[in-house]
């Protein structure tokens, strides 16, 4: 795309929320609403002459954890669905959404384009299925127009040029662009018009000068608290872990003392136990499901206490908070099912509770790179700097 302010080319991955232009370097936060619409350029020269045609559809990215009675099942999916109820067109997009170049909609772009018939809900309700509760965390959803060549008689996939089972007379569409809006703030911190600090990928940004953080949502850079726990002089890494104080309606779960019944810790429950309030601690970052329920079953189980006030925010590196609050959220669920020892019991009463956050933070702990890993030597694990690596691209 083009940079918002002084129009150079610009690509961006597309997990990045942030334009950093490398010739008049400035930064500008990129919303789109209510979703990414992209679509892919034709390839075949030789039907150069035909008309375009841009199908739409659907695609999905993300976690998912499938809430059992035993063990919570998780998997990564990437699965694109056909958008318009048309038979012969190819039902879903295979690699090419993640091998072709994406481009947004803008402007210019010759062709017609097909309605969605298939609403955004209708396609999730598809996605979940029957059965087993399922929930997705750290989702991308976004809608892909795929190109076809418009023929007299024929229809022709418009990246390897094959006809496709569709007379062209079938395909609906519409000569207008799809209803797309592309928004841009600058990337200052509204206390005090600092140049704010973070990874492009990241939605929470940071201010040096005022000591601030800033959570990008709707549209808006929203102030709100983050905390540090346990800094240490050999950190090489701070990650982000959504601080979440839950609030149940059936089961009870409200404090350390319920956490020690529920997750069978070897403790005798005191009465500062009774006292002390609950937290989960969620990872605000993306890795592969299974290290991700791991990591955040262990700060839970340890129930830290980060330092609520700091004179300065350290200068080392802060691995991006690229899972969405809401996200986090969510997947109180599947952690909370595997810190359980007796889940049928727990998930008979989860399956109807209705969960309400009552309070949230970030909070940054502290890593030490050593080999191929992360450690935090005081809650004693570690992270695979490799999965983080790939988290970044989910």
């Amino acid at each position: 795309m083009q940079c918002p302010q002084c129009g150079a080319p610009v690509v961006l991955e597309e997990t990045e929320c942030i334009i950093r232009c490398r010739f008049c370097r400035t930064s500008n936060i990129i919303h789109t609403h209510p979703y990414p619409c992209y679509y892919i350029e034709p390839r075949k020269k030789k039907y150069a002459g035909l008309q375009v045609a841009y199908v739409p559809y659907w695609r999905f990215k993300g976690l998912e954890f499938s809430l059992g009675t035993k063990q919570p099942g998780f998997k990564v999916i990437d699965h694109s669905y056909l958008a318009v109820d048309k038979s012969g067109l190819p039902v879903s997009l295979g690699l090419r959404s993640q091998t072709q170049k994406l481009k947004f909609i803008q402007k210019g772009i010759l062709g017609s384009f097909s309605v969605p018939e298939i609403s955004r809900k209708n396609m999730l309700k598809q996605i979940a299925g029957d059965g087993e509760k399922k929930v997705h965390i750290g989702e991308i959803l976004s809608l892909v127009f795929m190109p076809f060549y418009q023929g007299t008689d024929t229809l022709y996939d418009g990246l390897s040029g094959k006809a496709i089972a569709t007379h062209p007379s079938d395909l609906p569409t519409n000569k207008k662009l799809p209803a797309h809006h592309l928004e841009f703030t600058p990337s200052l911190c509204p206390n005090c018009g600092w140049g704010l600090k973070g990874e492009t990928d990241s939605l929470v940004l940071h201010c040096t000068n005022c000591m601030s953080f800033w959570l990008i949502h709707n549209k808006k850079l929203n102030k709100f608290k983050a905390m540090f726990y346990d800094t240490r002089p050999d950190t090489d890494m701070q990650m982000p872990f959504w601080r979440l104080q839950i609030e149940f309606k059936t089961l009870e779960c409200s404090t350390y003392a319920h956490l020690i019944k529920i997750a069978n810790i070897p403790k005798v429950i005191q009465d500062e136990h009774e006292m002390q309030p609950l937290y989960f601690y969620i990872p605000a970052f993306k890795v592969n499901p299974k290290l991700f329920l791991r990591v955040g079953k262990q700060i839970t189980l340890a129930q830290i206490e980060p330092a609520r006030q700091i004179r300065k925010i350290p200068k080392i590196r802060f691995h991006p908070a690229d899972l969405p609050l809401e996200e986090g959220f969510q997947a109180v669920l599947p952690i909370l099912m595997s810190l359980c020892t007796q889940k049928k019991e727990i998930w008979d009463l989860l399956a109807k509770e209705k969960l309400k956050l009552k309070s949230f933070s970030l909070t940054y702990i502290p890593f030490r790179a050593f080999g191929s890993e992360y450690i935090q030597d005081t809650l004693g694990f570690s992270i695979p700097i490799n999965s983080l690596k790939f988290g970044r691209k989910l």
